[in-house]
């Protein structure tokens, strides 16, 4: 090795990394660290609060709280900035709120400004440095640069970034959230409808994509990880949805000499089956794919149109990859802890028992009143404590009922 050049590889490195820690105009944004401050002022923030930071796709993520209801947040975002700028301002932003839970999303516009993927990388490495110094048991996540239609010309770059931050995330034990691919249509394009008319900005379906990758991705990754130590069956069944997917643990007994796959997660909604299709169901090439999925949807306040828009969606999403693929849809359940909202979990049922009867494809599984007793209410010793998820016996009924639809 030709050791000569090591003072001018070091000069350069050191020069790279200096440019890339100074903030572009930190003074352009002190009014609005200020205006964090007058809120803080007027209302103090919560204890183990998760603090959403970065640039103006966070800033102006209004549905933000409505979308963590059960976390105490703090937008912290505004508009325009760089990672550099995140780093001079942590401690006002960031450190002083001792968060549990730190989001960044930021390093598009460092990009778009002129800066290079690895001048990215370092103040992403610096903010990272800076954090866990001051709080080493707060845990950090990364979004990652998002696509855009406004800035697809920086594709190149995006992708460079992305891949040398989320190399760095595996090193340091940050979570790296990638949004990027979630965004892209079957064209390998930005999915015009994720934006607002800037085409830079996420419409409210963009943050949809968003919070479904921070809520799940770690869910997928662990299939990913399952896939490698056991190789997945030649064209499953595969069962996917929420939490009595997951929690059906008898599903290789229950169905033998059939090749069945569980791919649930937990809590999920209707649109989290859409969103990650591609690797929770498409990538297996299934023969047949049974779904139960809307009730958690129903609970979170979305109406039984918007399940039945998810529903369509993901019958469209998987019959584009998979034209023979069957899907079976298993009918909302009736449960003691849910039954206030029975009305609108049945109304949402209905609109896709109608719609599954437009296409040979697809099945719709009724196992509403196979759970119902004599005097019509949900048969209270199917479930367990909860009054929300099914025992053995309530498994055992699912089994009879959805049995048939597998042959």
């Amino acid at each position: 090795m030709n050791y000569r050049h090591l003072p001018a590889l070091f000069l350069l490195l050191t020069t790279t990394w200096v440019q890339a820690l100074k903030p572009s105009d930190p003074a352009r944004f002190e009014k609005a660290i200020q205006a964090f401050e007058a809120e803080d002022a007027t209302q103090a923030p919560p204890k183990d609060v998760t603090v959403f930071v970065g640039a103006s796709n966070i800033r102006r993520w209004q549905s933000l709280r409505e979308r963590f209801k059960k976390t105490p947040v703090l937008n912290r975002g505004f508009g325009g900035a760089q990672i550099s700028d995140v780093v001079h301002f942590a401690d006002r932003c960031v450190i002083k709120y001792q968060p549990k839970q730190i989001y960044l999303n930021a390093g598009g516009n460092d990009l778009h400004a002129g800066r290079t993927p690895e001048e990215v990388l370092a103040t992403f490495e610096a903010f990272v440095t800076k954090v866990r110094r001051a709080l080493p048991k707060s845990a950090i996540s990364y979004i990652s640069i998002p696509a855009s239609p406004a800035r697809w010309d920086e594709v190149a770059q995006v992708k460079q970034a992305n891949a040398l931050i989320a190399a760095s995330c595996a090193k340091q034990g940050v979570a790296f959230i990638d949004v990027f691919s979630l965004l892209l249509g079957a064209d390998g394009k930005p999915r015009p409808e994720l934006y607002v008319e800037d085409k830079l900005h996420f419409s409210e379906a963009g943050y949809d994509v968003v919070t479904s990758a921070i809520r799940w991705q770690k869910d997928i990754l662990a299939f990913g990880k399952k896939d490698a130590e056991k190789a997945p069956p030649e064209n499953p069944i595969v069962f996917t949805g929420s939490s009595s997917i997951v929690k059906w643990k008898t599903l290789e007994e229950d169905f033998p000499g059939l090749p069945v796959m569980n791919r649930g997660f937990g809590g999920s909604e209707l649109f989290d089956s859409f969103n990650y299709a591609h690797l929770t169901v498409i990538k297996y090439k299934p023969r047949l794919v049974v779904m139960y999925a809307g009730s958690n949807d129903i609970s979170a306040g979305k109406t039984p149109q918007r399940v039945f828009a998810d529903f369509e969606a993901f019958v469209a999403k998987v019959h584009a990859a998979l034209p023979e693929c069957r899907i079976s849809y298993i009918s909302n359940a009736p449960n003691p802890k849910r039954w206030s909202m029975v009305g609108e979990m049945q109304e949402a049922s209905r609109l896709i028992e109608e719609f599954t009867k437009t296409d040979k494809r697809l099945q719709f599984v009724d196992v509403y009143p196979h759970m119902l007793g004599a005097d019509g209410m949900p048969k209270p010793d199917i479930f367990v404590a909860d009054g929300l998820h099914m025992n053995a016996k309530g498994y055992v009924i699912w089994k009879e009922v959805v049995g048939p639809y597998l042959k």
